[in-house]
Parts: C-alpha cells; sequence; structure tokens
C-alpha cells in the first residue's frame, strides 16, 4: 500500500472524516469502474460506489494492513455488486458509449490524423464496447479487472474469490467472444 494511502487509512480509524474524504478521492474512480463493469449502469454504478463506501467506512477496523487497502476496497465492492445485481429484477440499461468519447479533446488527438480514419476509428471503439457490454457480467468484470484496472490474474483471482485458472479461462473466453463479435461487425460492414 502507498505511503499516502496508509496515512489516510490510520487517519481514518482514528474517525478523521477528512481523511477518509481523501481517501474516497483518491480511490472513487476505481470503485466507480467495478461497479460500471458489473451492472452495467451508470447511475446503479454512482450508487452502489456510495454504498461501497459506507461499507468500508463501517468495517474499516476490520480492513488488515497485510493486503493492499485497494484490494480489500475491490473485494467490497464486487460483493457489494453481486448483491445488487442478484437483487435487481429487471434488466439494466448499458450506458451509451458516446458519452465516453465526449471528453476528449479531438484536437489533441487527431494531430496529423485522416479523418477518415478518426470515423472508422470511433467505430471501433463503439464496436468493442457494444462487444464488451454484450459479455455475460463473469466476463464483462474479468475483462474491466484486467484492462480497465489494470490487475493481475492473481489480484482478480483473489479479488473475485475465484481460482486463478478460472479467472485465465474467463479471460479467454471473452477475449475469443469479443474478436468474434468484431469479426462479425466487420463482415456485416463490408459484406
Amino acid at each position: 500500500m502507498s505511503d499516502e494511502l496508509a496515512s489516510l487509512v490510520k487517519r481514518s480509524r482514528r474517525g478523521e472524516m477528512d481523511a477518509f474524504g481523501d481517501l474516497v478521492a483518491a480511490t472513487e474512480s476505481l470503485v466507480y469502474n467495478v461497479a460500471y463493469s458489473m451492472l452495467g449502469n451508470p447511475q446503479e454504478a454512482e450508487d452502489m460506489t456510495q454504498e461501497v463506501y459506507v461499507r468500508a467506512w463501517r468495517g474499516l477496523d476490520g480492513f488488515r494492513a497485510d493486503s493492499r487497502f485497494t484490494t480489500w476496497l475491490y473485494r467490497i465492492a464486487v460483493n457489494t455488486c453481486l448483491n445488487r445485481r442478484r437483487s435487481l429484477r429487471s434488466d439494466l440499461h448499458v450506458i451509451d458509449r458516446d458519452d465516453a468519447l465526449d471528453g476528449i479533446e479531438l484536437s489533441r488527438v487527431v494531430s496529423g490524423v485522416d479523418p477518415d480514419a478518426l470515423v472508422t476509428r470511433k467505430d471501433l471503439a463503439e464496436a468493442l464496447w457494444d462487444a464488451v457490454d454484450a459479455l455475460s457480467p463473469k466476463y464483462r468484470t474479468a475483462i474491466a479487472l484486467f484492462y480497465q484496472e489494470g490487475l493481475s490474474y492473481d489480484e482478480i483471482a483473489d479479488l473475485l474469490s475465484i481460482p486463478l485458472g478460472t479467472v485465465k479461462s474467463h479471460l479467454s473466453r471473452a477475449r475469443r467472444a469479443l474478436a468474434s463479435a468484431l469479426h462479425s461487425r466487420r463482415e456485416q460492414n463490408h459484406g
């Protein structure tokens, strides 16, 4: 655990709310990304992010510093989202991935790039996100933890409480499904 996070955890355990606020600020995007990857809905992800921090605050005394704080927090996030998914009775809507592209400063990204290439790149990004959203939750979660959060296979296995081989299998199957979906889309567009 980084020295800064360790210090914030210690101060938070002493009841310093400003330290816990700093801890939230330092890790909030990570928790939101996990929640979004598991639930596929931005409002649900925001709600569950708040719930995760309520649970983290209440359970902070139970955090053992022998693991990383972020791993402990990820586990709370995953368990909270799994519980929420079980309780949902209706299908969740999926975020419009165009929103993810809105914040990009195109002038910075496209310097010297052909506009047709940008359209193709945007189409590819949309197709990829559509394919990720179509994955089963267990595959979507593995993809998000590995590619978005940069966790290792071992960290994902620990976080999700599944065997290492299962993590590898989930990622392999997810990659194959994504490749197949992108290939099918390309065939439709060029066929």
